[in-house]
């Protein structure tokens, strides 16, 4: 069986094949592959709630016999069909910058690796934006937010991480320092602990705050007054008759 994350529920999987595999006819492999055999194959996600089908292909390399791919494509690394492209959400960040944010996991889940960590540096300039900081250049907003206390010095080293990755893309310098899927991980990591940090985290605070409040002043407001029993209504106190 192959394991992958099923692009239809989205749970980590595992695929068996459910179709005998097929080899791509050569005018049909992809453009960057034009020299070699292509087989794919459909396989059954073993979710119970789903046990949907997805296409599994790669290349192999010497393999004629579909009896032979049917052996070697499951144990293959393969590209998957549909790809499960993953939009999280970002609850109490601005939209524009939550949408950003959101849109560089959907890169990255496509294997867009340039395109996630470009879009995770505009998210950290965006975000000190926000908060109000207007200084010229990332490398000083990145600063202020830390000097401001609104992030701290590790998030701020981070951020930097963020912003010298993006750099090199948005100027152009593509091919000198290629960034892998898992290194655009890291950086997508790092964005969004830094929105958790500016946004998020004071936000939930601040709920639990106003929360603690309102059961405070809920119990305040029953606690000034005093059990009224027999013979204690307020009014005349006397006794009647006399003491002996």
């Amino acid at each position: 069986m192959a394991s992958t994350i099923c692009g239809w529920c989205g749970d980590r999987t595992h695929m068996k094949m459910v179709l005998e595999p097929y080899e791509l006819p050569m005018a049909a492999w992809p453009r960057a592959l034009n020299d070699r055999p292509v087989w794919m194959a459909a396989f059954r996600c073993s979710n119970e709630n789903c046990l949907r089908l997805s296409i599994g292909w790669t290349v192999l390399y010497q393999v004629r016999a579909t009896s032979e791919a049917k052996v070697k494509l499951p144990q293959a690394a393969l590209e998957w069909e549909p790809l499960r492209i993953r939009r999280p959400s970002f609850p109490d960040v601005p939209a524009e910058i939550a949408a950003t944010a959101s849109e560089a996991h959907a890169c990255l889940s496509i294997g867009a690796a340039r395109g996630a960590v470009a879009l995770a540096r505009a998210v950290v300039e965006a975000a000190a934006k926000a908060k109000g900081i207007t200084v010229n250049g990332i490398v000083g907003k990145i600063d202020a937010l830390r000097d401001g206390g609104i992030i701290s010095a590790l998030t701020a080293d981070a951020s930097h991480q963020i912003r010298e990755d993006g750099n090199s893309i948005a100027h152009g310098d593509i091919g000198d320092e290629p960034i892998s899927q898992d290194d655009a991980e890291a950086i997508l990591e790092f964005m969004d602990a830094l929105l958790d940090e500016v946004f998020q985290r004071p936000a939930k605070l601040q709920r639990l705050k106003e929360r603690h409040e309102e059961r405070k002043q809920g119990h305040g407001a029953g606690s000034g007054s005093v059990p009224q029993g027999p013979g204690r209504s307020g009014g005349d106190l006397s006794v009647s008759g006399e003491v002996h």
